[in-house]
């Protein structure tokens, strides 16, 4: 039996009240100081996984006491002290590799510095992730019939280590790529890496509302804390692929947009009958890439500091990409806040769409 195990952290109030009911009559202030004298522990095993070769898996879910603001406003000394600690509480279990979640996996320079001071393999999980990305963009631009050769394609948080190779693999199927991020010196070193690979033209930007506002598709991947798209940004008829974690896509824009498909990025569905025992997002028997790769790694025996740092490249991707097929990894359909996007409901994205186009 293979063993692993998954950091994950508390998103909202909303997640805490889920355990402790008090944290929304009290504010978020005092959340906070409270999860931060909490120790890392267990919340549940995962079981039920079953490679399409055989082998067996099992893991466990590790929480990590605090709120996404704290990840960023808290000393960085402090925060890897707590994620090592939990790296601890997995090991102790019998986990032989860790997998960070969201905000864990940004601190310490994408996980490189926390490998120095635990003693057991870990990964971001941020390879699977981009493959499932990459996977669910194209898939959802084919249904709404957007000929990518013809198209533009925005990269919100192309700096970051999934954008970047989002957008190396991504770019030469597209007419038109934008690069988005906060810093142009990064996302000019990004644009360098793309040019010698594709024909279409690149244009950086720090504007996302600009930006979303001409593209196609659009894959989303910052580490903001609220979401950077609002409804009044997207153009009619395009895909947003969300693969950040909170969220990038205001959850206005489902409410009030009926003529753009917005996707979750990274939902597979994992081999075997497994139970996470827990709700962490995704619906039953599914998760996201991130945990995905851990746990692809597990059934491989690959008990090695796989995806750490900001750069992944696209062999790495395409590895794991092989990897996932192996063990019988699949993309569990389209998805958006973490429920199934139905037919019916392109196809009433598709009306409205054609609705919009008449009425201009």
């Amino acid at each position: 039996m293979q063993t692993f195990a998954f950091l994950i952290h508390p998103l909202s109030i909303d997640d805490v009240a889920k355990k402790y009911k008090i944290a929304k009559r009290v504010s978020p202030k005092v959340v906070g100081q409270v999860l931060r004298r909490r120790p890392p522990f267990v919340i549940s095993e995962i079981e039920g996984i079953v490679s399409a070769t055989g082998a067996k898996a099992k893991g466990w879910f590790v929480v990590v006491p605090l709120l996404p603001w704290q990840f960023h406003q808290l000393e960085e000394d402090y925060v890897l002290e707590k994620i090592a600690k939990a790296c601890k509480v997995a090991r102790k279990e019998g986990a032989k590799i860790v997998g960070l979640g969201a905000f864990t996996a940004m601190v310490g320079n994408g996980g490189e510095r926390l490998a120095d001071l635990v003693d057991i393999p870990i990964t971001t999980g941020n390879t699977y992730t981009t493959t499932t990305a990459i996977q669910g963009a194209l898939k959802a631009a084919d249904i709404m019939n957007i000929t990518t050769s013809k198209s533009t394609l925005a990269v919100v948080g192309a700096s970051g280590s999934i954008g970047r190779a989002c957008a190396q693999l991504l770019a030469p199927k597209f007419k038109n790529i934008l690069l988005v991020g906060r810093n142009i010196e990064h996302l000019e070193e990004v644009d360098a890496i793309l040019k010698p690979n594709t024909d279409g033209e690149i244009r950086l930007m720090t504007s996302v509302s600009e930006a979303v506002a001409q593209s196609d598709v659009i894959l989303t991947v910052t580490g903001a804390v609220e979401a950077v798209i609002e409804p009044q940004d997207i153009k009619s008829g395009a895909v947003v692929c969300d693969v950040a974690r909170p969220r990038d896509v205001s959850k206005l824009v489902s409410m009030v947009r009926d003529d753009v498909l917005v996707i979750d990025g990274g939902i597979i569905k994992p081999p075997g009958q497994v139970d996470f025992k827990i709700e962490f997002g995704p619906p039953p028997g599914m998760c996201e890439g991130c945990v995905g790769e851990t746990i692809i790694l597990a059934l491989e025996g690959r008990y090695e500091n796989y995806t750490l740092g900001k750069k992944i490249t696209p062999a790495k991707v395409m590895e794991m990409s092989q990897l996932a097929d192996k063990h019988g990894f699949k993309l569990a359909g389209l998805r958006r806040l973490e429920k199934l996007v139905t037919d019916k409901q392109i196809e009433d994205i598709k009306s409205s769409v054609k609705k919009r186009h008449l009425a201009v």
